[in-house]
């Protein structure tokens, strides 16, 4: 490997990057709407979705005191809506932290047929619901303990309450405000409803879970539903105020209440889910005698299926399936053979009567187009008889999901490939809420169906005859087909739903009703200002590994886009360090990032308690400055221009001057299908110094190969380094330690990292590391190879480590939020057990935690 050429190449292909316009990114242009309770920040791309959301926030917040009985208002300390549109979906989250309360709005609108796709408005629905979130949560507990009133992150209702209630009471307190959303939408009624039908109501432990078809909704869906119970039950209006006053206080969220209802929740659920079922029984009893209309099953699927479509000459039927084990695009083609649901025979010589025939038929797809780069298809459509083009949302350089076209030829590979969507044909048939259930309509207002299930979705075949459509299961989606000759089914009479038996709200979606909220109020806008939503919080960073023991202690900031980012550390150590303080920030409102830490600290190699090192204790002053681009998108770039100083005194009062400059830079991409593909990156380090008036040159670079797959990724990195020039003892590479929070990276670009071992272990100018990391979970399994040695001499045989580390950046955690209560904070706790050298077969546990600007 030619490290110098690999360096030059990378910095260069990172550099020519071409950047498209900055949207979402902290140096994209953004605006604030400032109001008297909030602050919303959006990217001037989305002013207009902004400013509704601006202009609705201060009517909605008026209703919370009334509804919820507790608004949260702290003077000076406004609540935070930042507006993103990450990944092109319709979401929100609300992030009730007592200190640094915010909200995220996704602005994407959701389809017409997604759990959240009946509403008025995105943006209200959107608003009212996590603005619900926090005016709930964010009540502060009843005569709180000094204690918690220094360190409670969370208020007591959040700590209390299982999922059910938090995700419940939000939906609640959505359909009461807009008059709208889930709790009068036909497809929250249509999940109950089915549930109850097939005996598969959640339970209550599950109500809070997030497996299983449509499991993660059941949280808001049958939530709401039963708080809206809970209140119908009391026949108070305000029960659940009473219910969150109790739960301010010390008691836990089964004792509060069962002392607010006089039953617990579990029982209250249990009596809730019977008079479900029931009315869902008698309303199937109605129904059936006035007669089903729901066409014949043509599969089952497991998971949410949407654009159904019929090729052109209708003979293949297309689909989008979330299955859990293998969504993707699926084809049917409709002229090939369907099995028969029949009996089977028993095997030879058996006893046994023949297995009954399977109530539904399950019809695998003739093709499927599978999850392509870690992307599902997306927005599928005919383009012919043979063509299919869709989309795949993949990250642009700012780590946005952007659409992007492929076309898909059948018995042809998936390619790139741009296309004009064809307009909608006339004359299909449509879907709408019929008293309260989702039915399909013909052209002219006329039902087609008759269900209890949900039915939506239709498809017509070109000669008219025959209609495809979805219809909701509890186990998943069917697909069905509907002849479209007979005459459309009579209208029943009005006696046959008569809601008197029935779950009021619940087994039927009631219709929707006028908002209390006012009329809109216009807000006009400002630039974003980084002081406005800036905070200061305090950090942490650790190290323990057999070089010794560190701790750094200290004061940070940052503001909600991260553009500017401080730090100040004091650190404190074992006798081998190190200790000292260490400044610095980093300014993320320009594309080229730029960062500056200033340090002095001490180290004493020569007391470590494994194998201490002389010679290389000493007291370091210096500072870092770099300029830093990434881009985030595929492929993934990263470039690094740095210059450093520092001061060098070592125990016998000389001084030495050492200066550098460099770039690092990085490059690295994936490739997938379905669940398995590999990845290929490479990275490396030119830096050039001076120290003490002699030249030195350093080269680092790492290629990384790896095979990804959901059972146990894969990964081998061979990395490999010199230094060439007149370098002093200072700037040879050595082997062993950790990085440590008070040093700038390039100061330490001649570490070969390796927690289990001291720190220089080894030492020189030539440098060879390969691992192997084995993926189990957010573990990870490594072997590790490492060679430090003069260039002059022949090369020693390899240090070689063995272990299992818990790595931060493998646990998916929410980077954002973290970074809003503790700065760029990374951690990496280890099991370790070198094979060679001074700690051989001993076991060695490390724990390593770096905070940066």
């Amino acid at each position: 490997m030619n490290c110098r050429s690999l360096a030059a190449g990378i910095a260069l292909l990172s550099a020519l990057v071409q950047a498209a316009p900055r949207v979402q990114a902290p140096d994209a242009p953004w605006l604030t709407f400032t109001t008297a309770h909030y602050r919303i920040h959006c990217p001037v791309a989305f002013e207009a979705f902004g400013r509704e959301v601006a202009s609705r926030v201060e009517g909605i917040h008026a209703q919370y005191l009334g509804l919820v009985g507790f608004a949260y208002e702290k003077p000076g300390q406004p609540i935070d809506i930042l507006i993103q549109d990450p990944v092109m979906e319709a979401n929100g989250m609300a992030f009730p932290l007592l200190r640094r309360p915010h909200v995220v709005l996704w602005k994407t609108e959701p389809e017409a047929d997604s759990i959240v796709g009946h509403h008025r408005g995105w943006a209200e629905l959107l608003v009212v619901h996590e603005l619900g979130h926090m005016h709930h949560l964010l009540r502060p507990g009843r005569k709180p303990n000094l204690w918690r009133r220094w360190t409670a992150v969370l208020g007591p209702l959040t700590e209390k309450s299982p999922r059910w209630v938090t995700e419940g009471y939000a939906t609640l307190i959505e359909g009461k405000l807009t008059g709208s959303g889930r709790p009068h939408s036909a497809i929250r009624a249509a999940v109950l409803r089915q549930w109850a039908l097939e005996g598969k109501l959640p339970t209550y432990e599950a109500l809070s879970r997030t497996d299983g078809f449509l499991g993660g909704s059941m949280a808001y869906l049958g939530g709401s539903a039963y708080l809206a119970w809970l209140e119908t039950k009391s026949a108070d209006p305000k029960v659940l105020q009473g219910l969150w006053t109790r739960l301010a206080g010390t008691r836990n969220f089964e004792a509060a209440f069962t002392a607010t209802f006089g039953f617990g929740p579990k029982d209250g659920y249990q009596r809730f889910c019977a008079e479900l079922t029931h009315s869902a029984l008698e309303l199937e009893r109605r129904a059936k005698a006035q007669g089903l209309r729901e066409g014949e099953v043509f599969t089952r699927l497991n998971g949410w299926v949407s654009d159904l479509a019929l090729s052109p000459d209708g003979t293949k039927l297309l689909a989008r399936v979330l299955d859990p084990k293998h969504p993707g695009l699926y084809l049917w083609d409709l002229n090939a053979p369907r099995p028969a649901a029949k009996a089977t025979a028993p095997a030879t010589g058996s006893d046994e009567p023949p297995d009954h025939a399977p109530a539904t038929p399950t019809v695998a797809p003739t093709r499927r187009v599978p999850r392509l780069q870690g992307a599902l298809p997306w927005k599928p459509v005919w383009l012919g008889a043979d063509t299919v083009g869709f989309q795949l949302r993949l990250p642009n350089e700012e780590g946005v999901l952007q659409a992007q076209p492929y076309r898909w030829t059948l018995g042809t590979s998936v390619r790139p490939g741009k296309f004009t969507p064809p307009a909608p044909a006339k004359g299909d048939p449509g879907w709408k809420d019929i008293d309260g259930i989702w039915n399909l309509v013909d052209t002219q207002g006329r039902t087609l169906t008759r269900t209890l299930a949900a039915a939506w979705n239709p498809v017509a075949t070109p000669d008219g005859k025959w209609i495809y459509f979805t219809r909701l299961t509890a186990s998943g989606v069917e697909i069905r087909r509907l002849e479209a000759t007979p005459p459309p089914p009579a209208a029943p009479p009005p006696s046959w739903m008569d809601p008197a038996p029935l779950v009021a709200g619940v087994i039927l979606s009631p219709p929707d009703e006028p908002s209390p909220l006012p009329a809109p109020v216009p807000v006009e806008p400002h630039p974003y200002r980084v002081g406005e939503s800036h905070d200061t919080f305090a950090l942490a960073g650790y190290s323990a590994t057999p070089s010794g023991f560190s701790a750094q202690l200290g004061l940070g900031g940052n503001d909600l886009l991260h553009r500017l980012n401080w730090q100040v550390l004091a650190g404190l150590g074992d006798g081998a360090g190190p200790r000292g303080g260490m400044a610095g920030m980093a300014w993320r409102g320009w594309r080229w990032a730029p960062s500056l830490q200033a340090f002095s600290l001490l180290e004493r190699s020569s007391s470590q308690r494994f194998t201490p090192a002389a010679g290389f204790d000493r007291e370091r002053r210096g500072a870092e400055l770099a300029f830093e681009r990434e881009d985030l998108g595929r492929p993934r770039a990263r470039i690094r221009p740095v210059v450093a100083f520092e001061r060098v005194e070592s125990p016998d009062g000389q001084t030495t001057h050492r200066s550098l400059g460099g770039v690092e830079a990085g490059l690295g991409n994936h490739w997938s299908r379905d669940d398995q593909g590999f990845l290929l990156s490479a990275a490396a380090r030119e830096q050039h110094g001076r120290t003490a008036g002699q030249t030195w040159n350093l080269t680092r670079a790492a290629l990384t190969l790896g095979w990804l797959n959901p059972w146990s990724p894969l990964t081998v990195r061979l990395e490999e380094g010199r230094i060439t020039g007149d370098p002093t003892a200072l700037d040879r590479f050595h082997l062993g330690g950790v990085a440590t929070s008070l040093l700038p990276v390039a100061l330490d670009a001649n570490r070969a990292t390796q927690a289990a071992l001291p720190a220089y272990t080894a030492t020189g100018d030539r440098l060879r590391r390969l691992r192997g990391e084995l993926g189990l979970g957010p573990l990870e399994a490594y072997l590790e190879h490492s060679t430090v040695w003069d260039g002059a001499q022949p090369r020693p045989a390899a240090q070689r480590v063995a272990g299992l580390e818990l790595d931060s950046r493998r646990l998916g955690l929410p980077l954002d939020v973290l970074r809003r209560l503790s700065g760029n904070l990374s951690f990496t706790l280890g099991l370790h057990r070198p094979l060679d050298g001074p700690m051989k077969h001993r076991t060695v546990g490390t724990l390593s935690v770096i905070v940066r600007p």
